[in-house]
């Protein structure tokens, strides 16, 4: 089997604070350095340890003013600001939130009146622009991995309905390149969900699903280069069931498929991993050698013991090679950290920086808010590994404060306050949603680290 080489990674300029307090914040100003990152080591100089550490009591960052993180000293900065039972965030942790060249960052907005997707400055992080598009699902829109100016979808409007559309920020209009009529049946809605994940990297094959009128499901691949479209049975009476899609690996040659790694006809199983479920959160992404991968949260033993793991895959992390079928956990309780937390999401988006996935955990005791004790690892946290076996690291990154689900306070669904924290494609960036405290309303941060160059 031929190994893929990851792109040569930029050696970005380190960038050295200077800071201000504003009560129990610190207000960073950056200033660049002319000294060059030595490598690929996102987690140079940023936290490391395991040990448990109290969430210090603060209120609602000032609105677009950086500030120190309390517990592990990153540079963040609150991006919007959110009235109440107003929502402002990611869309979710598996879709890119940046564009290709990070110069725009899309977020999804709830309340005050307007209610869709809405464009902001990559890099300002002021606001360009709503977008006039409704998508099969708030979750499922695609920027290309290769032209910062195209994002894809499906259509939700009528007047179109199901078609993949096309989207060019440039001349903010949408263009039709496919639909699925003679699959799934006019005025049909091909969608991705349950975990969405995303196209493959050179944008040449996608993955969806449709429930066709007479009330079966397909699935279904295309690929863009060739116009092939590829279907299969799912649901009652076969392997698999009818609620996720054929997700596309990023090498484009094989697609994650509820616990298979099929080519992208549908026709062949490649590999079989070995994990207990299937459904968990996850993100396909790229292993630090270039396979296309898996990584998991796992919360029970994988069947067959995930390669004689002395916890059987169990772990905050598990990346799971679609090529090879290996099981290899990244962080677990043998590196020192507690059993998975609730609420953990992963994002492998960092597509410039192979093997490097990000993870948002929320957890369910709330007192660790309040009592001023120090909290279990990893509760509240935005974390960062590198899952090279050669170059292993995890550094703690923010606590980000939020309810999520167990909040109560907003007229929003409260699932819109989980973090849902995505990694940029060159990996120095990450954004993430919080309701702070329940406040009633969700706001979106950036994490800016050290190796972040905005001129870059």
């Amino acid at each position: 089997m031929n190994r893929r080489l990851s792109p040569a990674a930029a050696r970005p300029h380190r960038f050295r604070p200077t800071a201000m307090a504003i009560g129990a914040l610190t207000v960073v100003a950056l200033s660049a350095s002319a000294a060059a990152d030595d490598g690929p080591n996102l987690c140079e100089g940023l936290v490391t340890h395991t040990e448990r550490v109290a969430v210090r009591a603060v209120k609602r960052p000032p609105f677009m003013q950086r500030y120190r993180d309390p517990a592990f000293g990153t540079t963040v900065m609150r991006i919007t600001n959110s009235a109440v039972d107003t929502v402002n965030k990611p869309v979710y942790s598996t879709i890119q939130a940046w564009n290709a060249d990070e110069s725009l960052l899309m977020l999804y907005r709830s309340g005050g009146g307007f209610f869709g997707h809405v464009l902001l400055d990559g890099r300002t992080y002021e606001q360009v622009r709503e977008l006039d598009f409704v998508p099969t699902d708030l979750e499922e829109v695609f920027w290309s991995h290769v032209d910062p100016d195209v994002f894809y979808y499906v259509s939700k409007y009528k007047s179109d309905l199901g078609e993949l559309k096309r989207f060019s920020v440039k001349a903010n209009a949408a263009e039709t390149i496919r639909d699925f009529d003679e699959v799934c049946g006019a005025n049909v809605m091909p969608v991705a969900g349950g975990d969405v994940h995303m196209q493959s990297l050179d944008d040449d094959l996608f993955g969806f699903r449709c429930k066709r009128e007479d009330g079966s499901w397909i699935a279904l691949t295309w690929r863009q280069s060739t116009d092939e479209v590829h279907t299969m049975e799912i649901g009652d009476g076969t392997d698999y069931n009818q609620w996720y899609a054929p997700m596309p690996g990023p090498s484009g040659e094989r697609v994650w498929f509820q616990g298979d790694a099929l080519t992208p006809d549908l026709k062949t199983v490649e590999t079989t991993m070995d994990m207990a479920k299937t459904d968990e959160h996850s993100n396909v992404g790229t292993t630090s050698d270039g396979h296309d991968a898996l990584y998991q949260t796992v919360f029970d033993p994988s069947p067959d013991g995930c390669n004689d793991d002395v916890r059987q895959g169990v772990a905050h992390l598990t990346e799971f090679d679609l090529e090879t079928g290996r099981c290899r956990p990244i962080i677990n309780e043998k590196g020192g950290y507690p059993y998975t937390t609730s609420g953990t999401h992963v994002s492998a988006r960092a597509i410039h920086r192979p093997g490097w996935v990000l993870m948002s955990s929320i957890g369910d005791d709330f007192k660790w808010f309040s009592n001023k004790r120090k909290a279990p690892t990893l509760f509240s946290e935005i974390y960062l590994a590198n899952t090279d076996p050669e170059n292993p690291v995890t550094c703690r990154l923010a606590q980000h404060r939020s309810f999520g689900k167990h909040a109560d306070r907003g007229e929003y669904s409260a699932y819109f306050g989980e973090p849902h924290a995505t990694i940029s494609p060159s990996g120095t960036r990450i954004v993430f949603g919080s309701d702070w405290y329940d406040s009633g309303m969700v706001d979106t941060y950036v994490i800016e680290l050290p190796s972040y160059d905005p001129d870059a």
